[in-house]
């Protein structure tokens, strides 16, 4: 108690420098607080719409269907595994889905297309497929008056072949068993624009998906949605514990996607790199305040060593009113970073031009309030804080009485 009061007196003495120091603390945590939610935001608008649009949070196939795609590496998806996946914490949508390829065609052209069969309500609740038909309407289970079994196609289709909604659409491929596949549809809808990620699509209902592939009762993939994408390896392994086929393997998004998620990761760790930058110019302004103040104080010092204080007790009373001051100035950059932050989360950033992804509009970027970020530069600037206090406290501690008290 007595070393906390006598820390606290004399961070006080010199109360301007005090401030000067405390202030200088409190930017660095700011800036730091600030750059890492808008870039946690950021990254988190980001992957959150990939692995929904795209992956979903974890993936079930037959092993090595991830690494190498193909039309015979199909499953058979039953009632009892969707009940088990379905009764598994943490499980919030599951979507089954058939990839594979074909030649479309339409009165005068062809065109090589990307057919996926999926179960349309399933979909449109784990995924944003039914967000981006840009013209038509969204895909229905049933044929319609017909007898035609209705698709979406990609914009690029749409422009290849020269259809619209209401067209017939013809594909040709190859089915599991070794047949020639082909089959007649009618469009019912347009999704996004050229140049989206589903330009090439021909998506169809998953049974009739399933009759044309020859794949009766199979499936590719079954894409499950979880809370959040950040907890996906852990839903992996509560889903792979519990599976019953073991010739089905169980994928996190980061292993679905591993060159997208290698390169966000790689481009957010050189973002950090910034804000190391922030914390170092921080840390010395700090470290030439605590030396400054070391020297000053040499004959004091000097003193206490000559009337029995141990080099043990200076060196904590250095680096106790270092971290006093990182304290207090974590503090006030916690009250500073508070609003700010909390401004980019409701408001954002807006952008000059809204951006279109797969015809999902972003307008905004925007922050993120986490623990994370006000946790990690309160972190960051202890630790800095406790390293900087070394060099003086030993500096301190090593004070010869005699001659640091010839200084008085």
């Amino acid at each position: 108690m007595m070393m906390l009061k006598l820390a606290l007196r004399n961070i006080l003495r010199n109360r301007r420098r005090t401030v000067l120091t405390v202030l200088s603390m409190a930017g660095g945590y700011l800036l730091v607080s600030v750059q890492l939610s808008v870039t946690e935001g950021s990254y988190d608008q980001v992957l959150d719409f990939y692995t929904r649009d795209t992956t979903g949070h974890v993936q079930v196939t037959v092993e090595g269907y991830v690494e190498t795609p193909t039309l015979y590496k199909a499953f058979g998806l039953t009632d009892t595994l969707l009940h088990t996946l379905a009764d598994i914490p943490g499980v919030e949508a599951m979507a089954p889905r058939i990839e594979s390829s074909a030649l479309g065609y339409g009165e005068t052209r062809s065109f090589p297309v990307n057919v996926r069969g999926v179960d349309p309500e399933p979909e449109a609740a784990l995924s944003y497929l039914a967000d981006k038909v840009s013209a038509g309407h969204y895909l229905g289970s049933e044929p319609d008056a017909q007898g035609y079994v209705r698709v979406l196609i990609g914009a690029q289709v749409a422009r290849q072949l020269s259809l619209g909604v209401g067209d017939e659409l013809i594909l040709v491929s190859q089915g599991a068993d070794g047949s020639l596949a082909n089959d007649l549809y009618r469009v019912q809808g347009i999704l996004g624009q050229p140049g989206d990620a589903e330009e090439r699509w021909v998506v169809m209902p998953l049974a009739a998906a399933q009759a044309f592939f020859v794949l009766p009762g199979e499936v590719h993939r079954l894409v499950i949605l979880g809370a959040d994408y950040r907890v996906a390896q852990r839903l992996a392994s509560r889903i792979a514990a519990v599976l019953p086929d073991p010739a089905l393997s169980v994928s996190p998004w980061q292993t679905v996607a591993k060159e997208f998620h290698e390169t966000m990761t790689a481009d957010k760790e050189g973002g950090m790199i910034t804000l190391y930058v922030i914390v170092f110019l921080v840390c010395i302004g700090v470290l030439n305040t605590v030396l400054m103040s070391v020297l000053e104080r040499t004959g004091e010092f000097g003193v206490l060593k000559a009337i029995g204080t141990s080099p043990a007790r200076l060196f904590s009373l250095i680096v106790l009113e270092t971290l006093m001051l990182a304290i207090i100035a974590c503090l006030v950059g916690l009250l500073l970073a508070l609003p700010i932050n909390l401004w980019f989360t409701v408001q954002g950033i807006a952008l000059a031009e809204p951006m279109e992804i797969s015809g999902i509009v972003f307008s905004h970027y925007r922050g993120q309030m986490s623990a994370y970020v006000f946790g990690f530069p309160m972190l960051v600037i202890l630790v800095s804080a406790l390293l900087i206090a070394l060099m003086p406290g030993i500096r301190a501690a090593r004070i010869v009485p005699v001659d640091a008290m010839r200084t008085l």
